[in-house]
C-alpha cells in the first residue's frame, strides 16, 4: 500500500509539474509583432511645424540683430577713415587713428566670421534637436497605434532638376514612389509635436 500510494504521489507530482510548465510558457509567450506600416512626409511636417517656425524667427532677429551691430562698426570705421584725412600724415593724431582703423578693420572681419558661424551653429543645432523630436514622437505613435515600421515620404518636383545629374540624383534617393493616403501619418505626428510645443512642458501624447 504505501508503494502504491508513493507511485500515485509521483505521479500527480508529476503531472502537476507538467501543467506549471505549460502555464508559464503560455504566460510568456511573445505577443504577435505588428504589422501596420506608415509614412511621413518629413518637408511638410518641418514646415508645419510651430518649433520650427519659432525657431526660425529667433534665428532671424538674431541675424538681423548681428547686422545692426556690423553696421555699426562699419559707421564707426567709416567715420575714421574720413577723420584721418583730416590729420597730417607725420602727426601723431594721423598714427594713432590708423592704428585705430586697423583694429576696428579687423574687429569687424571677426565679427562677420563669428557672426556667420554662429547662426550655422544655431540652425544645425535646432535641426538636429527638432529631427530628433520628430523620431522620437514617430516611434511613440508608432508604437501606441500597433505599427511596425515608419517609411519617409517625400514630394519631388522633377522639372526642378537643372541638369541630367540633379534628375538623376533626385530620382535615386526618392525612398517612397507611391504611398495610399490612410497610410500618411503627417498630419498626426504634426498635430502631437505642435500640441507638445504649445503646452511647452514637452509632455508626450501617444
Amino acid at each position: 500500500m504505501k508503494l502504491a500510494h508513493k507511485s500515485i504521489l509521483a505521479a500527480s507530482l508529476i503531472l502537476l509539474g507538467a501543467t506549471f510548465v505549460r502555464a508559464q510558457a503560455g504566460g510568456a509567450a511573445a505577443a504577435p509583432p505588428p504589422t501596420r506600416i506608415a509614412v511621413v512626409n518629413i518637408v511638410d511636417l518641418f514646415d508645419g511645424l510651430l518649433e520650427k517656425a519659432n525657431a526660425d524667427t529667433e534665428i532671424d532677429n538674431m541675424k538681423k540683430k548681428f547686422d545692426d551691430d556690423g553696421r555699426k562698426q562699419q559707421a564707426a570705421l567709416e567715420t575714421l577713415q574720413e577723420s584721418l584725412k583730416s590729420y597730417n600724415p607725420n602727426s601723431p593724431q594721423y598714427k594713432q587713428t590708423q592704428d585705430d582703423l586697423l583694429q576696428k578693420s579687423i574687429a569687424l572681419q571677426t565679427f562677420s566670421q563669428f557672426a556667420q558661424q554662429k547662426l550655422l551653429l544655431e540652425l544645425r543645432i535646432r535641426t538636429a534637436a527638432l529631427y530628433k523630436e520628430i523620431n522620437d514622437a514617430v516611434a511613440d505613435y508608432a508604437q501606441a497605434n500597433g505599427i511596425a515600421m515608419v517609411f519617409v515620404a517625400d514630394n519631388i518636383n522633377l522639372e526642378a532638376a537643372r541638369s541630367q545629374e540633379q534628375l538623376q540624383a533626385m530620382v535615386t534617393i526618392r525612398k517612397v514612389l507611391y504611398v495610399h493616403p490612410t497610410f500618411d501619418i503627417t498630419t498626426q505626428i504634426k498635430q502631437k509635436l505642435n500640441a507638445q510645443f504649445q503646452l511647452g512642458a514637452g509632455k508626450k501624447q501617444p
